[in-house]
Protein backbone atom coordinates (compact mmCIF):
# COMPACT_ATOMS: atom_id res chain seq x y z
CA UNK A 1 0.00 0.00 0.00
CA UNK A 2 1.82 3.14 -1.31
CA UNK A 3 -0.58 5.50 1.10
CA UNK A 4 -2.17 3.71 3.82
CA UNK A 5 -5.85 4.77 4.91
CA UNK A 6 -7.04 4.94 8.74
CA UNK A 7 -10.48 3.62 8.67
CA UNK A 8 -12.18 1.96 11.31
CA UNK A 9 -14.82 -0.97 10.38
CA UNK A 10 -18.99 -0.16 9.88
CA UNK A 11 -21.70 -0.68 11.39
CA UNK A 12 -25.44 -0.46 9.31
CA UNK A 13 -25.37 2.94 7.10
CA UNK A 14 -23.61 6.04 8.29
CA UNK A 15 -27.07 7.66 9.60
CA UNK A 16 -27.06 5.15 11.75
CA UNK A 17 -23.94 4.58 13.42
CA UNK A 18 -24.54 8.60 14.11
CA UNK A 19 -27.91 8.02 15.51
CA UNK A 20 -26.57 5.56 18.51
CA UNK A 21 -23.44 7.10 18.54
CA UNK A 22 -21.71 4.28 18.16
CA UNK A 23 -18.09 4.86 18.82
CA UNK A 24 -14.71 2.88 16.85
CA UNK A 25 -17.07 1.76 14.49
CA UNK A 26 -17.62 4.42 12.02
CA UNK A 27 -15.91 5.59 8.91
CA UNK A 28 -14.59 8.92 7.73
CA UNK A 29 -16.55 10.93 4.57
CA UNK A 30 -13.84 10.97 3.24
CA UNK A 31 -10.85 9.10 3.10
CA UNK A 32 -7.52 11.01 4.36
CA UNK A 33 -3.94 9.76 3.04
CA UNK A 34 -1.48 9.55 6.89
CA UNK A 35 1.78 7.68 6.65
CA UNK A 36 2.38 4.44 8.55
CA UNK A 37 2.57 5.27 12.09
CA UNK A 38 3.60 3.63 15.43
CA UNK A 39 0.33 1.94 17.24
CA UNK A 40 0.68 4.01 20.68
CA UNK A 41 0.22 0.88 22.59
CA UNK A 42 2.84 -0.47 20.94
CA UNK A 43 6.45 0.03 21.98
CA UNK A 44 8.64 0.59 18.70
CA UNK A 45 6.85 -1.76 16.41
CA UNK A 46 5.55 0.29 13.22
CA UNK A 47 1.53 -0.66 12.87
CA UNK A 48 0.40 0.34 9.42
CA UNK A 49 -3.02 1.23 8.98
CA UNK A 50 -4.94 -0.71 6.85
CA UNK A 51 -8.09 -0.36 4.70
CA UNK A 52 -10.37 -0.89 7.61
CA UNK A 53 -12.88 -3.94 8.15
CA UNK A 54 -16.66 -4.32 8.43
CA UNK A 55 -15.93 -7.74 9.92
CA UNK A 56 -16.45 -6.16 13.57
CA UNK A 57 -18.31 -5.35 16.38
CA UNK A 58 -18.14 -3.57 19.74
CA UNK A 59 -16.35 -5.51 22.67
CA UNK A 60 -17.75 -6.94 24.90
CA UNK A 61 -15.47 -9.16 27.35
CA UNK A 62 -11.64 -8.64 27.60
CA UNK A 63 -9.27 -10.33 25.76
CA UNK A 64 -7.98 -13.60 27.26
CA UNK A 65 -6.58 -15.46 23.93
CA UNK A 66 -4.28 -14.64 21.15
CA UNK A 67 -5.59 -16.91 17.76
CA UNK A 68 -3.22 -17.18 15.02
CA UNK A 69 -3.93 -18.23 11.37
CA UNK A 70 -2.88 -18.24 8.04
CA UNK A 71 -4.49 -16.79 5.26
CA UNK A 72 -4.43 -19.22 2.84
CA UNK A 73 -4.21 -16.88 -0.37
CA UNK A 74 -2.03 -13.78 -1.26
CA UNK A 75 -1.82 -10.60 0.68
CA UNK A 76 -3.83 -8.30 -2.18
CA UNK A 77 -7.00 -10.98 -2.03
CA UNK A 78 -6.45 -11.31 1.69
CA UNK A 79 -6.91 -7.99 2.39
CA UNK A 80 -9.94 -7.50 0.18
CA UNK A 81 -11.16 -10.66 1.88
CA UNK A 82 -10.78 -9.36 5.16
CA UNK A 83 -12.44 -5.99 4.59
CA UNK A 84 -15.86 -7.87 5.46
CA UNK A 85 -17.77 -6.32 2.47
CA UNK A 86 -19.21 -10.06 1.20
CA UNK A 87 -22.52 -9.61 3.40
CA UNK A 88 -22.59 -13.24 3.68
CA UNK A 89 -19.49 -14.34 5.03
CA UNK A 90 -17.97 -11.20 7.00
CA UNK A 91 -14.93 -11.52 8.21
CA UNK A 92 -12.33 -9.43 9.50
CA UNK A 93 -8.96 -9.70 11.19
CA UNK A 94 -7.17 -7.25 14.13
CA UNK A 95 -3.51 -7.43 12.27
CA UNK A 96 -2.24 -9.20 8.88
CA UNK A 97 1.29 -9.94 8.97
CA UNK A 98 2.97 -9.50 5.15
CA UNK A 99 4.90 -12.13 3.48
CA UNK A 100 6.96 -9.41 1.71
CA UNK A 101 11.03 -9.82 2.22
CA UNK A 102 10.52 -7.12 4.75
CA UNK A 103 7.48 -7.54 6.46
CA UNK A 104 4.87 -5.09 7.44
CA UNK A 105 2.01 -5.63 10.24
CA UNK A 106 -0.96 -4.22 8.44
CA UNK A 107 -3.82 -3.07 11.31
CA UNK A 108 -7.41 -3.88 10.33
CA UNK A 109 -9.41 -3.85 12.95
CA UNK A 110 -8.57 -2.12 16.68
CA UNK A 111 -7.86 -4.00 19.46
CA UNK A 112 -10.75 -1.85 21.40
CA UNK A 113 -13.43 -3.80 19.32
CA UNK A 114 -13.83 -7.78 18.25
CA UNK A 115 -12.56 -9.51 14.77
CA UNK A 116 -14.85 -11.29 12.88
CA UNK A 117 -12.08 -14.30 12.91
CA UNK A 118 -12.91 -16.76 14.77
CA UNK A 119 -15.83 -18.31 13.69
CA UNK A 120 -17.43 -21.12 15.05
CA UNK A 121 -14.86 -21.65 18.07
CA UNK A 122 -14.81 -23.05 22.10
CA UNK A 123 -11.76 -22.65 24.08
CA UNK A 124 -12.40 -24.19 27.62
CA UNK A 125 -15.65 -22.58 28.87
CA UNK A 126 -15.16 -19.78 26.06
CA UNK A 127 -17.62 -20.01 23.40
CA UNK A 128 -17.44 -18.37 20.46
CA UNK A 129 -13.93 -16.43 20.32
CA UNK A 130 -14.35 -13.85 18.53
CA UNK A 131 -15.21 -11.73 21.81
CA UNK A 132 -12.43 -12.74 23.85
CA UNK A 133 -9.31 -12.94 21.32
CA UNK A 134 -7.10 -10.57 19.69
CA UNK A 135 -6.47 -12.61 15.64
CA UNK A 136 -3.57 -12.50 14.06
CA UNK A 137 -3.52 -13.82 10.04
CA UNK A 138 -0.09 -14.29 8.97
CA UNK A 139 0.39 -13.87 4.74
CA UNK A 140 0.88 -18.21 3.46
CA UNK A 141 -0.86 -20.01 1.20
CA UNK A 142 -0.88 -23.20 3.20
CA UNK A 143 0.78 -23.70 6.50
CA UNK A 144 1.05 -27.29 6.60
CA UNK A 145 2.97 -27.11 3.39
CA UNK A 146 5.18 -23.54 3.03
CA UNK A 147 7.34 -22.39 5.68
CA UNK A 148 6.89 -19.01 7.40
CA UNK A 149 9.95 -17.38 6.60
CA UNK A 150 12.36 -16.02 9.49
CA UNK A 151 11.58 -12.41 8.92
CA UNK A 152 7.94 -13.06 9.42
CA UNK A 153 8.34 -15.29 12.77
CA UNK A 154 10.65 -12.02 14.07
CA UNK A 155 7.97 -9.59 13.31
CA UNK A 156 5.64 -11.81 14.60
CA UNK A 157 7.34 -12.25 18.02
CA UNK A 158 7.47 -8.12 18.37
CA UNK A 159 3.89 -8.14 17.72
CA UNK A 160 2.39 -11.39 19.85
CA UNK A 161 5.14 -10.36 22.48
CA UNK A 162 2.89 -6.57 22.96
CA UNK A 163 -0.41 -7.91 22.68
CA UNK A 164 0.05 -10.56 25.45
CA UNK A 165 1.73 -7.91 27.85
CA UNK A 166 -1.26 -5.59 27.04
CA UNK A 167 -3.78 -8.03 28.04
CA UNK A 168 -2.21 -10.47 30.29
CA UNK A 169 -2.84 -13.34 28.17
CA UNK A 170 -1.70 -16.90 29.38
CA UNK A 171 1.03 -18.59 27.49
CA UNK A 172 -2.10 -21.41 26.97
CA UNK A 173 -4.08 -19.25 25.46
CA UNK A 174 -1.66 -18.71 23.06
CA UNK A 175 -3.50 -20.17 20.00
CA UNK A 176 -4.03 -22.08 16.75
CA UNK A 177 -7.31 -21.91 15.29
CA UNK A 178 -7.38 -25.09 14.63
CA UNK A 179 -7.22 -25.68 18.55
CA UNK A 180 -10.30 -23.43 19.03
CA UNK A 181 -12.15 -25.01 15.63
CA UNK A 182 -11.20 -28.31 16.11
CA UNK A 183 -11.78 -30.93 12.59
CA UNK A 184 -12.87 -27.41 11.23
CA UNK A 185 -9.96 -25.49 10.68
CA UNK A 186 -6.31 -26.35 9.99
CA UNK A 187 -4.33 -23.11 10.35
CA UNK A 188 -1.58 -21.80 10.90
CA UNK A 189 -0.51 -25.32 10.38
CA UNK A 190 2.48 -27.98 11.08
CA UNK A 191 4.63 -25.46 9.23
CA UNK A 192 3.97 -22.81 12.10
CA UNK A 193 6.98 -21.76 14.48
CA UNK A 194 5.50 -22.68 17.63
CA UNK A 195 8.95 -24.09 19.00
CA UNK A 196 10.85 -21.10 17.97
CA UNK A 197 8.50 -18.53 19.39
CA UNK A 198 7.48 -20.69 23.05
CA UNK A 199 11.12 -20.37 23.14
CA UNK A 200 11.20 -16.29 23.33
CA UNK A 201 8.31 -16.33 25.51
CA UNK A 202 5.03 -16.26 23.22
CA UNK A 203 2.87 -19.19 23.45
CA UNK A 204 3.36 -22.41 25.43
CA UNK A 205 5.44 -25.84 25.28
CA UNK A 206 6.55 -28.69 26.78
CA UNK A 207 9.90 -29.18 29.02
CA UNK A 208 11.88 -31.78 26.49
CA UNK A 209 13.34 -33.76 30.02
CA UNK A 210 9.58 -33.65 30.94
CA UNK A 211 8.51 -35.01 27.98
CA UNK A 212 11.41 -37.73 28.19
CA UNK A 213 10.79 -38.52 31.58
CA UNK A 214 7.35 -39.29 30.77
CA UNK A 215 8.18 -41.73 27.87
CA UNK A 216 10.01 -43.73 29.79
CA UNK A 217 6.93 -44.13 31.75
CA UNK A 218 4.59 -45.24 29.31
CA UNK A 219 1.72 -44.47 30.78
CA UNK A 220 -0.52 -46.47 28.56
CA UNK A 221 -3.94 -44.43 28.91
CA UNK A 222 -7.18 -45.21 27.50
CA UNK A 223 -9.18 -42.90 24.90
CA UNK A 224 -11.51 -41.36 28.60
CA UNK A 225 -8.92 -40.56 29.62
CA UNK A 226 -7.10 -38.74 26.90
CA UNK A 227 -10.29 -36.91 26.20
CA UNK A 228 -9.73 -35.82 29.54
CA UNK A 229 -6.20 -34.30 29.60
CA UNK A 230 -6.78 -32.65 26.67
CA UNK A 231 -10.28 -31.28 27.87
CA UNK A 232 -8.18 -30.07 31.21
CA UNK A 233 -5.63 -28.30 28.97
CA UNK A 234 -8.41 -26.21 26.96
CA UNK A 235 -9.71 -28.52 23.90
CA UNK A 236 -13.59 -29.07 23.35
CA UNK A 237 -14.30 -32.05 21.68
CA UNK A 238 -16.76 -33.46 19.92
CA UNK A 239 -18.26 -36.63 21.47
CA UNK A 240 -17.34 -40.21 20.43
CA UNK A 241 -14.58 -41.70 18.70
CA UNK A 242 -14.40 -39.61 16.04
CA UNK A 243 -14.43 -36.28 17.92
CA UNK A 244 -11.84 -37.58 20.26
CA UNK A 245 -9.74 -38.11 16.77
CA UNK A 246 -9.55 -34.57 16.05
CA UNK A 247 -9.10 -33.31 18.98
CA UNK A 248 -6.08 -35.36 18.94
CA UNK A 249 -5.06 -34.29 15.94
CA UNK A 250 -5.27 -30.41 16.50
CA UNK A 251 -3.34 -31.30 19.74
CA UNK A 252 -0.56 -32.71 17.30
CA UNK A 253 -0.87 -30.31 14.57
CA UNK A 254 0.52 -27.64 17.49
CA UNK A 255 2.57 -29.76 19.79
CA UNK A 256 3.51 -32.73 17.53
CA UNK A 257 3.25 -30.96 13.95
CA UNK A 258 5.98 -34.08 13.16
CA UNK A 259 3.36 -36.44 12.48
CA UNK A 260 -0.37 -35.86 12.46
CA UNK A 261 -2.94 -38.69 12.64
CA UNK A 262 -5.14 -38.71 15.58
CA UNK A 263 -3.69 -41.70 17.11
CA UNK A 264 -3.30 -41.76 21.03
CA UNK A 265 0.79 -42.62 21.03
CA UNK A 266 2.66 -42.68 23.85
CA UNK A 267 4.73 -39.50 22.71
CA UNK A 268 1.68 -37.39 22.11
CA UNK A 269 0.36 -38.09 25.81
CA UNK A 270 3.89 -37.58 27.17
CA UNK A 271 3.91 -34.03 25.21
CA UNK A 272 -0.01 -33.75 26.61
CA UNK A 273 0.84 -34.42 29.89
CA UNK A 274 4.10 -32.37 30.70
CA UNK A 275 2.07 -29.46 29.06
CA UNK A 276 -0.23 -29.99 31.48
CA UNK A 277 1.84 -29.70 34.95
CA UNK A 278 3.79 -26.99 33.77
CA UNK A 279 1.12 -24.96 32.81
CA UNK A 280 -2.08 -25.64 34.67
CA UNK A 281 -1.07 -28.46 37.21
CA UNK A 282 -4.79 -27.48 39.19
CA UNK A 283 -5.88 -28.79 36.58
CA UNK A 284 -3.90 -32.11 35.42
CA UNK A 285 -4.88 -32.60 39.22
CA UNK A 286 -8.32 -32.46 38.83
CA UNK A 287 -8.56 -34.64 36.10
CA UNK A 288 -9.94 -38.11 37.51
CA UNK A 289 -8.40 -40.98 36.74
CA UNK A 290 -10.72 -44.47 36.67
CA UNK A 291 -8.77 -47.48 37.44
Amino acid sequence: MNAPIRSYCLFGVVWALVAVGLNGCATAAKPTVKPAVVEPKFTGLLIEPGPGSLGCEPRKAPVTCLILHHTAGSLPSSLEILQGKDPKHKVGIHYVVTDEPKPRVIRMVPENLAAYHAGKSAWGQLNGLNQHSVGIEIINYDGNVYPYSDAQADILFALCEEIIRRHDIKPWNVLAHSDISVGRKVDPGTKFPWAKLASLGIGAWPLPNEVADNLRKRRNLSPTHVRALLTAYGYVLEPGDAGLKLGVEAFQRHFRPSKVDGVIDAESVAILEALLRRYQPKAYREVKFKP
